[in-house]
């Protein structure tokens, strides 16, 4: 684990208490007011650190720039590929487990092991859907 720091924590924080999944950039705007010496190398740098130590989930899009999820807990993410809002679909521990068992029987298929995924669905969300009627 990383040195403690005062922007490390407003990092984390902020992101565990958000419900949308920020770009780098956009946390960086967000968190300037509230410490006007952060510096967008530093929130990048964080981050970095903060998914590669689990505290934090780093979402690949089908466009754009990677976005963050404060929310560890088990869940599946869904993309609208119109607007590109990211939302938290959250599985219940038998949908979890269901799921686990699933992945790993895809594995098995190809003699692979699983260790961990990240499942992004994509499609239009409610809001887009409802434009195109």
């Amino acid at each position: 684990m990383k040195k403690y720091s005062k922007q490390r924590e407003l990092i984390l924080n902020s992101l565990r208490k958000r419900k949308d999944h920020p770009t780098a950039e956009r946390l960086y705007l967000d968190l300037k007011n509230e410490m006007p010496e952060l510096g967008i190398a530093t929130v990048y740098r964080n981050l970095s650190d903060l998914c590669e130590e689990g505290q934090v989930i780093r979402i690949k899009t089908s466009s754009g720039p990677d976005r963050f999820d404060g929310n560890t807990m088990p869940h599946i993410h869904f993309e609208c590929k119109k607007c590109g809002d990211i939302v938290d679909i959250v599985l219940f521990e038998n949908e979890v487990k269901q799921l686990d068992n699933d992945l790993k029987k895809f594995a098995k298929q190809i003699s692979a092991e699983v260790d961990g995924s990240d499942i992004t669905i994509t499609g239009l969300c409610k809001k887009c859907k409802k434009k195109l009627r």
